[in-house]
């Protein structure tokens, strides 16, 4: 019976945790454990709903606790980030190093990705260049390193105002989150809201 039960666990935990959705459900306390207890058993062949429903139960609470330590952290950051919008900012994908003023680059397997503003990309030769994009920066406590779910809040809250992040560079205190330029005003509007929690 033991065996059973931690199989049945195993199973009901690999089942939430390739679920996001249920996770953060589960975390906000708004699921009826009865309801998924048995669409598990469902999915899953269980017999046993009694047993997937505490397994539920007890990963709900594991989960709870872990969001309660993450959100104490993340708001302390917050509380003390700075928020920085630079408009007409151009983007240059490049295979080699370029040595023009930039605002910050990220190096990749297949070259290098630059954010620079418009009027000195409009003075090179480069080819992979996009314009009409703006750049949100935000500037944080360095315990941003050691903290989850931060990025995961600033793109959670952008994506809910259908506002794409095509790039974002993170490098210690300093995010820069790259979006178009029509974007910037509800952008900053959204995040700057979040950051007074």
């Amino acid at each position: 019976m033991e065996q059973n039960s931690i199989s049945i666990a195993k199973q009901v935990s690999a089942y939430i945790e390739k679920k996001p959705y249920i996770i953060e459900a589960l975390e906000q306390g708004i699921i009826n454990y009865s309801a998924l207890s048995r669409k598990i058993c469902r999915e899953l062949h269980l017999k046993n709903n009694d047993a997937v429903k505490q397994s539920i139960i007890r990963i709900s609470n594991r989960f709870k606790h872990k969001r309660s330590k993450s959100q104490e952290q993340i708001i302390q950051i917050m509380r003390h980030a700075r928020i920085f919008v630079q408009s007409k900012i151009a983007t240059l994908h490049h295979c080699d190093f370029i040595h023009i003023p930039i605002i910050a680059y990220s190096k990749t397997p297949s070259g290098y990705l630059f954010f620079l503003e418009e009027s000195i990309a409009q003075k090179t030769t480069f080819k992979k260049i996009e314009y009409g994009f703006a750049i949100i920066h935000i500037k944080s406590s360095k315990e941003i390193e050691h903290t989850p779910g931060w990025f995961a809040l600033l793109f959670h809250t952008l994506a809910l105002e259908g506002i794409n992040v095509p790039h974002v560079m993170g490098v210690r205190e300093d995010t820069f989150i790259l979006i178009k330029e029509y974007d910037a005003p509800l952008a900053f509007k959204v995040l700057s809201q979040k950051l007074r929690i």
